[in-house]
């Protein structure tokens, strides 16, 4: 929701670049339509309510494309009240079967959890546009700005026109499978099945009311577009065409009657004939499987950008341990290498050189050591001996 913000905080940009304004149109429609279908097949309860935010950001967007940023604002308030009211109620039915999300295991649980069916139910025809509830309201005002604005089309109200007919469809089914039939929750579950308490009960409450009278503040004297008014440019209704009453009227009957045929062939689908859904689950074809896999948007995205920034980030990682770390590596190497031979020459040649001098003096000193007895007898002896050698020496040199 913050881009859909952003976008129509933006508008006086956009509506000077129409070409801008068109591509958020054609986004937002592709947007809608797109997880909507995806909406269609999911089994997990939250899984849903998470396509379907989407889609209903597409539909903001759509609305945002076409120029009518105040229609894009006002669905985001009305979708703000029953998609909020939609994931606490799956939280509340979550809570009840002690934490499983798989509608395939729910069912028969409206007489179980009354509230919480109940909240939910109201915020499945909202989201759904049945008229009196407040998706309804602003849903119904960005399919016709984008049939009757300057900036939308035939073809971009068609788009809105189907997906609300996914809408339908989907939401109702939620709702069949999680509340209608026969139960295929657990055993070990299904005894501990109980309404959510009162301060989770509370706010769903709120938001059901919310939910009812949330599109009046539109209606029928365009109240949240005035208030509005000095924030938005509004080309559409600058430069708009003029259509009669009764189009109008007739694209809004078209809208509730898109809606109604979601809503029944829902009915058809998983009241009347229930195991026809499991049968097609069970084989599915090639368009359910495409449904399935999300468009294979996942494995186009991993081909194209996960598995080539893989491939270049092991490629990277190859040269980093390859060249950079090799060299670093390489130059640790030779400076270890140097400090060995620097060592080795150290321990060898200049310890040895210094050391073979006091090896010397060491072999000199042992003849000294000799003598150097510490007895007095000894040294007075040396003394006489002495005495006597250097008078031999004496009178022998000069008698001859």
């Amino acid at each position: 929701t913050a881009g859909v913000y952003m976008v129509a905080r933006s508008n006086a940009l956009y509506v000077l670049a129409p070409t801008a304004l068109g591509l958020v149109a054609v986004i937002g429609a592709a947007t809608a339509i797109w997880a909507a279908s995806i909406g269609l097949v999911q089994n997990d309860i939250k899984r849903v309510l998470a396509y379907s935010t989407v889609s209903q950001l597409g539909y903001m967007f759509l609305a945002c494309g076409v120029g009518a940023f105040t229609a894009g604002i006002f669905h985001l308030m009305t979708h703000a009240f029953f998609k909020a009211l939609l994931f606490l109620g799956a939280g509340s039915v979550i809570h009840a079967l002690s934490g499983e999300q798989d509608m395939r295991k729910m069912g028969g649980l409206r007489q179980k959890i009354p509230v919480t069916f109940a909240t939910l139910g109201v915020a499945t025809l909202a989201i759904s546009g049945i008229p009196g509830l407040a998706g309804f309201f602003s849903k119904d005002e960005i399919l016709w700005k984008s049939f009757s604005s300057p900036y939308g089309s035939t073809a971009l109200w068609a788009v809105g026109w189907v997906t609300a007919g996914m809408t339908a469809f989907y939401m109702f089914r939620l709702m069949f499978m999680t509340f209608w039939g026969e139960s295929r929750v657990d055993h070990a579950v299904e005894h501990h099945i109980h309404e959510s308490p009162r301060s989770m009960l509370g706010p769903l409450i709120v938001l059901a009311a919310l939910s009812v009278v949330g599109g009046y503040v539109n209606w029928p004297m365009e109240n949240f577009g005035r208030f509005l008014e000095p924030v938005f440019e509004n080309p559409a209704a600058a430069r708009g065409v003029e259509f009669a009453h009764s189009t109008e009227m007739g694209l809004m009957a078209l809208s509730v009657l898109i809606a109604l045929a979601g809503l029944a062939a829902a009915y058809a689908f998983y009241v009347r004939r229930p195991a026809l859904p499991e049968r097609l689950a069970a084989e599915p074809g090639a368009a359910q499987r495409i449904l399935l896999n999300k468009y294979y948007v996942d494995e186009l995205y991993d081909a194209l950008f996960v598995n080539r920034i893989k491939g270049l980030g092991n490629l990277l990682a190859a040269f980093d341990l390859g060249v950079v770390d090799g060299g670093v590596n390489g130059v640790g190497w030779t400076a270890r290498m140097s400090a060995e031979v620097s060592r080795l020459w150290d321990t060898w040649v200049i310890d040895g050189v210094v050391n073979l001098g006091a090896f010397g003096v060491k072999l000199m000193s042992y003849p000294a050591r000799v003598v150097q007895t510490g007895l007095v007898q000894t040294y007075a002896f040396l003394i006489v001996l002495g005495v006597l050698i250097f008078m031999a020496y004496y009178l022998v040199h000069f008698r001859f």
